[in-house]
């Protein structure tokens, strides 16, 4: 099991990334709202892709109001490899620091903001 801290993830700049939600809304960028990024954009190619981005889903779901994201070890492994296909057209300039958050998860220092 894999887990990992829902918080504000902060770019290059030291600033917390913002994204549009909506014409009215900016929010600030979480690792909840990555997650779903990377899910409605991956390729599902196989039954393997189909299980495993469904019990993604089913941990974000579940993630929604929490602190933590809990994810699956064979999820996890999953999930890595498409991220670092997709981080970078998803998230511009900060696409490698939000894959490597995903590689390595919150060990590194990504203070959430208060």
């Amino acid at each position: 099991m894999k887990v990992f801290k829902n918080q504000s993830i902060k770019g290059y700049n030291g600033e917390v990334i913002k994204v549009r939600v909506n014409p009215e809304t900016v929010e600030d960028l979480n690792l909840h709202k990555v997650f779903w990024s990377i899910l409605n954009n991956s390729p599902i190619k196989s039954q393997n892709d189909s299980i495993q981005g469904m019990r993604l889903a089913q941990a974000l779901d579940k993630a929604k109001d929490s602190d933590t994201i809990e994810l699956e070890d064979g999820t996890h492994d999953w999930i890595k490899p498409i991220a670092e296909q997709q981080t970078p057209s998803l998230f511009r300039l900060n696409g490698h620091l939000i894959y490597e958050l995903i590689k390595e998860g919150f060990e590194k220092p990504n203070e959430p903001v208060k």
